[in-house]
């Protein structure tokens, strides 16, 4: 029996056999043509787009009943891809000023794409270069293979081990009954990831050498809650997991009750959940599990998809999320890209370290029309409803002052302009810098909220990056210092009496938020996904402990000691969150 860690990404435990899928890799070889080759291949890339494009309308239709309309946007994102310039265009380019064959230049050109990426200090950013792979692999299978099917000799009940799976595999597979997943390779916010939280498949990823620990008909577990895949296992662990899978059940018929009710602590106190959504499709999820509004609306994902946005289209999709919120509130965060060239539609400078330097609010500063040009889409949405619009990265009160006289200047113009708009929509900040953070008090009289992004707060605080794997072990969300300005945000958003939203993961993560309500955060935002187990979570939990807990950690030398009590205290009062 051995024991494989991974990330964990979607719950539940199920045990199978495994099933090794798509041993195979592609070689490329570059082939100099001649002139009379070049509509030859030019010709084959077509196809190949032709047939790439048919196999995933098949999917998607085949798929049509297993998805709400908040992950269906996955698959026209690879869509999308089929028809990107930066991609198909460029490849065609490259084949007829370079002479070389389609294959070549499809992994020349998907190569530097997937390196501009594979840059970003932006998780999600990064793991875009995934989706260009994914669909650059099955290019490249219809151009070598001439159309690569899937085997259909999969039976019910297998359990799938691979490297890596699109979005497209993992939807594929799970319509011939395949439980569960384990890949070498991915993360919490790959499409392929969100595809198969959405299926509702146990799974753990990023194993790296599942494939190379697991042999086709070995039995298998996925421990999903724990992120863990143990291979071989003897008969008191099968019989342990049994066990486990059947209180997992139990438990996911008692989240479905929390559905479209409003949640209180058990003392009373009424706690304001909102969603983090990166596209409209999200936010019917998000109502559904009775969100109070969005809380964070970020808006890389059509700059990314499409590039620099005339004002009319970002308006049209600000003005339809305005009106599928339903009344709800609706938090905008400008535009947070920069630091890495990801469109060639957008102007960026070379940086040496681009982490600290050109983004986000920065990046929107220097290019004025540009931020103009978004600033008048968000105010004009702000005619349908209740529009609140937030900027990102506020190092100081400087940066606050330019961005409102900017907004002041968007106004004026859509005055003159005769176009309606919201004249007192709300203004705040994401507070993410300890730099803000330790001036709240002042940003308080500022600005009418703080939207507080604890995953960039605490590694700034801490001077790590939590996703190098030699640091990671430093961040820790309870460290007092991360304590500390987290009471400071609260306490001057209560004495200015202004709201304060936490939107980073601190806010859907049960084993944080006794620490947020005991700061007396009442507003969180997190994740649709997981609504329902912060509102299981925040009713069994009183205010009084919490506070009571804070005060303990608080008193802590050391960051160890304070998670000791806390995890003390979860296992306490909500132990039925956590089936270990």
């Amino acid at each position: 029996m051995i024991t494989l860690n991974g990330i964990k990404i979607s719950d539940g435990v199920v045990i199978g056999r495994a099933y090794i899928f798509d041993k195979r890799t592609i070689n490329i070889k570059k082939r100099s043509i001649s002139d009379f080759e070049i509509e030859n291949e030019v010709q084959k890339l077509k196809n190949a787009v032709i047939e790439t494009e048919k196999y995933m309308v098949a999917v998607k239709a085949m798929s049509e009943n297993d998805f709400s309309s908040s992950h269906k946007f996955i698959f026209d994102v690879y869509m999308m891809l089929l028809k990107d310039e930066a991609l198909i265009g460029e490849t065609e380019k490259y084949i007829r000023e370079h002479l070389v064959n389609a294959e070549y230049a499809l992994s020349v050109v998907s190569g530097n794409l997937m390196k501009m990426f594979g840059k970003s200090n932006d998780e999600y950013l990064k793991e875009r270069k995934n989706d260009i792979k994914h669909i650059v692999k099955k290019l490249l299978n219809f151009m070598v293979d001439k159309g690569y099917q899937y085997a259909c000799d999969i039976n019910r009940d297998l359990i799938v081990i691979a490297h890596d799976l699109s979005p497209y595999e993992a939807a594929h597979l799970f319509k011939q009954n395949v439980k569960g997943f384990a890949l070498d390779m991915g993360s919490k916010v790959s499409h392929t990831s969100i595809i198969i939280r959405a299926l509702g498949v146990p799974a753990v990823v990023g194993i790296e050498n599942a494939t190379y620990s697991i042999s086709d008909g070995d039995t298998v577990i996925i421990d999903g809650i724990n992120g863990q895949v143990i291979v071989d296992p003897d008969e008191d662990t099968l019989s342990k997991y049994r066990e486990k899978e059947e209180r997992y059940l139990n438990f996911v018929s008692t989240l479905s009750q929390f559905k479209e009710s409003d949640v209180y602590t058990k003392d009373g106190v009424g706690i304001n959940l909102l969603a983090n959504v990166e596209i409209n499709d999200e936010i019917p999820l998000a109502l559904e599990y009775g969100s109070q509004g969005v809380g964070l609306y970020r808006t890389e994902f059509f700059y990314l998809e499409k590039g620099d946005l005339p004002e009319d289209e970002q308006f049209k999709i600000l003005k339809e999320a305005v009106e599928l919120i339903q009344g709800k509130q609706l938090t905008v965060r400008t535009f947070d890209l920069g630091g890495e060239k990801l469109s060639n539609l957008l102007p960026h400078p070379d940086e040496s370290n681009p982490a600290m330097g050109l983004r986000a609010i920065r990046y929107s500063l220097r290019f004025k029309e540009f931020f103009k040009k978004q600033m008048r889409a968000i105010l004009r949405a702000s005619a349908f409803g209740d529009v609140r619009i937030m900027f990102p990265m506020i190092s100081g009160l400087e940066e606050i002052d330019k961005a409102k006289k900017l907004l002041e200047e968007s106004k004026e113009e859509l005055k003159k302009a005769n176009i309606e708009f919201n004249e007192n929509i709300k203004i705040g900040i994401m507070v993410e810098l300890p730099s803000i953070a330790l001036i709240s008090n002042l940003a308080a009289q500022e600005v009418d909220f703080f939207s507080v992004g604890t995953n960039d707060l605490i590694q700034y605080t801490l001077g790590i990056d939590r996703n190098n794997e030699y640091v990671a072990y430093l961040y820790r969300p309870s460290h007092p210092a991360v304590l500390t300005l987290l009471r400071n945000i609260i306490e001057s958003a209560n004495k200015f009496e202004i709201d304060a939203t936490v939107c980073g993961e601190m806010a859907g993560d049960p084993m944080y938020i006794p620490i947020l309500l005991g700061l007396g955060y009442t507003n969180l935002s997190m994740s649709p996904s997981q609504l329902l187990k912060a509102k299981l979570l925040i009713s069994q939990i009183d205010t009084t402990e919490c506070k009571k807990l804070v005060s303990e950690m608080a008193v802590c030398k050391y960051a160890r000691v304070a998670e000791e009590k806390l995890s003390g205290f979860v296992n306490q009062f909500a132990g039925n969150l956590f089936i270990n």
